[in-house]
């Protein structure tokens, strides 16, 4: 098989155009996102959603649902059913705030709190993927992937009409 630069060097060059390669990053996302769901889904009884609950609610910051929702950038509806899915699992428990019994907080259980494990074993079948790629590949394309979330990342906080700074590699 051809390395990255070998192909780039080869490949016409009508072929790198925004209308070639963004199509096919949304591709691969996708079927490395059912990879995933498969993995978990097998492995855990989890969905990726359930999935991404677990992780934001381990990390500590946001312990209500519309602070994870705000972290994981969804709705709060869509979310109220996954953690709905998760109590019922024994994954996390909701309590009411001793403050504020308006507040209702989210709190992993013994088993959500797995979720590190899951994350270990989920990373290791994904290091399975990238056994296709040289190390040389790999820092090109995390190098060039890195980039392209800066700037995406910059756009989505950026005022409409203000263009971010795109940064020389």
């Amino acid at each position: 098989m051809k390395g990255l630069k070998q192909q780039a060097d080869t490949a016409p060059a009508d072929r790198f155009t925004p209308e070639n390669i963004l199509p096919l990053l949304q591709t691969i996302a996708d079927l490395v996102e059912k990879r995933c769901h498969r993995f978990l889904s097998r492995n855990y009884g989890l969905t990726m959603p359930q999935y991404q609950l677990l992780l934001a609610a381990m990390h500590g910051g946001a312990t209500t649902l519309g602070s994870l929702a705000d972290e994981l950038n969804c709705s709060r509806g869509n979310l109220t059913g996954v953690a709905d899915r998760l109590e019922r699992d024994g994954w996390l428990v909701r309590e009411r705030s001793t403050e504020d019994r308006r507040v209702v907080n989210i709190r992993l259980t013994e088993k959500g709190k797995k979720v590190w494990e899951i994350r270990n074993a989920l990373a290791k079948e994904m290091a399975e993927i990238a056994k296709i790629w040289s190390p040389d590949e790999m820092t090109i394309m995390l190098r060039s992937l890195e980039r392209l979330y800066t700037e995406l990342k910059g756009e989505a906080v950026k005022p409409t009409g203000e263009k971010p700074a795109t940064e020389a590699m």
